[in-house]
Parts: structure tokens; C-alpha cells; sequence
């Protein structure tokens, strides 16, 4: 019983973690919605489950599939993969677009590079999922706060909903 509870998302309290990334006076009020989850693959469905309450319809297949991503990103290269660690994934809706961030536990080993885009090689393995959050997402980027490693996307949202 215990390992099904420590498997569910947690909601996420913590004001900075909440807060939207932005580019000047953050709004004074923003609707956000934070949850912390199990760093295990399996929990990806578990977070597109709780995002598809919280992501506009609009564009809810794009940050859905972006956010997945990005969670698969942590699991896999950061200490989030390892044995009780978490991935904290934050939704803010900000005036005309989205904000999703993914904050993981920071790399495994300590000279472990910053997520960026790899130059494409069709012959590796993985490699894509920051192209495909270049291609798809309105802005995003990476940021460090201590251990914890960012990386945020935007979504712009249609004007009828902006």
C-alpha cells in the first residue's frame, strides 16, 4: 500500500517552483497548477493524465507531448531517474500562452552538461526530443537554481482564448 502512495503526484506548494518564468514584472496573479511525480518512466502517464485537466484543449495535444518529453529527458539523464527521485512539473497560464516547466534533480554526475540541441545524427539513438520541443513550442529554454535543472516551454494560445 505504501509503494502505490509514494507513486501518486504530489501537489507542489513551494511559491518559486509555481512562479512562471518571465521576462520582466511577473503578473501579480496567475493561475498555476504544480505537481511533483515519481522520477519512473511508467509516471509519464500518470502526468499527462493530471495535465490534460490543467492544459487549455486548444493546445493540449502539443503540451502534452512536449511535457512527456521533457519528463523522459529528466528520468533519463538527471539524479530525477535515480532510486527516489522526483520530477516537479509546474502549468502557468499567463496572459495569450502556457507555461510549462520541468524542474528535475540536476545531473548525475556534476560535469554534466546543460540540455541543449545535439546536432542531428540519424545514426544515434534519442536525440530528438529538445528538436522536437524547438519545433513546436512558442519559446523555450534552461535555466539552474543550485542542484535543480529547468527547462520551460511556452505555448502561444489561440486569440479567442488569449
Amino acid at each position: 500500500m505504501a509503494d502505490i502512495v509514494e507513486s501518486l503526484p504530489q501537489r507542489v506548494t513551494d511559491s518559486e517552483v509555481r512562479a512562471p518564468i518571465t521576462l520582466g514584472r511577473a503578473p501579480s496573479q496567475h493561475p498555476n497548477h504544480a505537481m511533483r511525480v515519481p522520477g519512473r518512466p511508467e509516471q509519464a502517464r500518470t502526468l499527462r493524465a493530471h495535465l490534460t485537466a490543467v492544459v487549455p484543449h486548444s493546445v493540449a495535444d502539443t503540451a502534452l507531448t512536449l511535457a512527456s518529453e521533457l519528463f523522459n529527458n529528466a528520468v533519463t539523464h538527471t539524479r530525477s531517474g535515480d532510486e527516489g527521485g522526483e520530477v516537479v512539473v509546474a502549468v502557468n497560464r499567463l496572459r495569450g500562452r502556457i507555461q510549462v516547466k520541468v524542474v528535475d534533480q540536476g545531473p548525475r554526475d556534476r560535469s554534466g552538461s546543460s540540455p541543449h540541441l545535439r546536432p542531428l545524427d540519424p545514426g544515434r539513438e534519442g536525440g530528438l526530443g529538445l528538436r522536437l520541443v524547438d519545433a513546436e513550442a512558442s519559446r523555450w529554454g534552461t535555466f539552474h537554481d543550485g542542484d535543480r535543472t529547468t527547462v520551460w516551454f511556452e505555448l502561444d494560445l489561440p486569440r479567442a482564448q488569449a
